[in-house]
């Protein structure tokens, strides 16, 4: 059954309602997941990104029911809503261009209007992990909400981070990070200390970038069922790839 068209940032929401914001590119061949050559082909490696992207929408939709996609390039939603046709939670993504000009004013940015929308507090995730469990992003939603702490933050074991999440906006969190680099959770962490933010520190996990990296998760997904129920595109994607 094919989902009502998806309503837009300017739909209200409640007051202090929980969040999700999933970041992503469009996933595009030749521009999705480069790093993962020569493991896959361009055109594969888009394809794959495409399946994570369903499969962090569908596990943030399971989690909160404030789900937004912050999406990038400025054309790329056509083609992320047809990747979410299908599913049931399609109608209630609010999308969100993605606006600035590093990571750091993305993410400012992207929050900003989820609280603006009536949200809140607002948790952050990537489309690069899969089988992130859910429990992580809800167990940094209510720290959160329950005055817990005033940020959450996921460690990526490359030095980055999986997740962030804030109770309340804060654009000075993101400033003078070194994006893609191994200290750029360290830095966020030391600018929630500045900041006499409260940190929620979540559990480590690992995004998928690397030929590596992709080798664990096609050996996670072969030996856990749960990782396979958590990542059914990405499993069924690779399977049919192996077959």
């Amino acid at each position: 059954m094919k989902a009502r068209p998806s309503s837009s940032v300017n739909s209200q929401s409640p007051m202090s309602s929980p969040a999700v914001i999933v970041m992503c590119k469009a996933p595009r061949e030749g521009e999705a997941k480069t790093r993962l050559a020569p493991e896959i082909s361009a055109g594969g490696a888009a394809a794959l990104a495409g399946c994570f992207f369903g499969d962090a929408c569908a596990a943030a939709a399971g989690v909160a029911r404030e789900l937004f996609v912050a999406y990038a390039p400025a054309d790329g939603r056509a083609t992320l809503e047809e990747l979410l046709r299908d599913d049931d939670f399609a109608a209630r993504v609010r999308w969100l261009e993605q606006r600035g000009h590093d990571l750091g004013e993305r993410l400012t940015a992207a929050v900003a209007r989820a609280f603006g929308a009536g949200c809140g507090p607002v948790v952050v995730i990537g489309a690069d992990s899969p089988t992130l469990p859910p429990a992580y992003v809800a167990r940094a939603l209510a720290g959160l909400r329950s005055d817990e702490a005033d940020a959450a933050l996921g460690p990526a074991e490359d030095g980055g981070y999986y997740l962030v999440g804030l109770a309340r906006p804060s654009a000075e969190l993101f400033r003078g990070i070194p994006w893609s680099t191994p200290r750029a959770y360290a830095e966020t962490a030391a600018n929630a200390a500045r900041l006499g933010l409260r940190l929620l520190e979540l559990p480590p996990w690992y995004d998928v970038d690397t030929p590596a990296d992709l080798r664990r998760l096609r050996a996670e997904l072969s030996a856990d069922d749960g990782a396979r129920r958590l990542a059914p595109r990405t499993y069924a994607w690779l399977t049919r790839r192996e077959s």
